[in-house]
């Protein structure tokens, strides 16, 4: 492939706060190639957006494209893509090193500040994983809820069986993703 283009978002909910990402993997002619949205625990916006870009650089790299455009919609990290600002936080330097490095494994690239309604595929990836785990984070708040409801009313030996049935099943759980012998 001789041309892709990036568009990439970060988002964050507070500072720092649950983040998410969101990467848009394009042709010249438009049509979508790679498409991730995804939370990346907590982090600021800026870090989102550092860690947006280096998943989309990465999975760019695949591609094995002449040149890669970058878009995106945070002027600072644009800036500090550019060399043009500085990052001062050591961790957001580490993050500007790596997407720098990455940058210079393809042929030709371009990092470009776009308006944030011409980023928003990337941007609307990240907020509907947000989302996503919010309404995920309401349910399990709610199920804890209910459980411990439920375990108020059980006798000692109701509790001893659901105590051990909650082992056995960690145990089950625990076995499944340990890899198997002489692996």
């Amino acid at each position: 492939m001789r041309k892709l283009f990036l568009s990439a978002g970060g988002a964050a909910r507070g500072e720092p706060a649950v983040a998410a990402i969101g990467v848009v993997l394009t042709d010249p002619q438009g049509r979508v190639l790679e498409r991730l949205g995804k939370c990346i625990g907590r982090a600021n916006a800026e870090v989102a957006e550092y860690r947006a870009i280096l998943e989309g650089l990465r999975l760019a790299l695949q591609r094995q494209p002449e040149e890669l455009v970058l878009f995106s919609d945070n002027h600072q990290v644009v800036n500090q893509l550019c060399g043009t600002l500085s990052p001062r936080d050591p961790a957001v330097q580490h993050l500007n090193k790596l997407a720098q490095e990455l940058l210079r494994r393809f042929p030709r690239a371009r990092v470009s500040y776009v308006d944030p309604e011409a980023n928003r595929a990337a941007r609307r990836l990240a907020e509907l994983a947000l989302h996503e785990e919010r309404r995920t984070e309401r349910e399990r708040q709610l199920l804890r809820q209910e459980i411990l409801a439920l375990l108020e009313e059980l006798s000692l030996e109701d509790l001893r069986r659901v105590h051990g049935f909650l082992l056995s099943f960690q145990r089950e759980r625990a076995d499944a993703h340990r890899p198997p012998a002489g692996a």
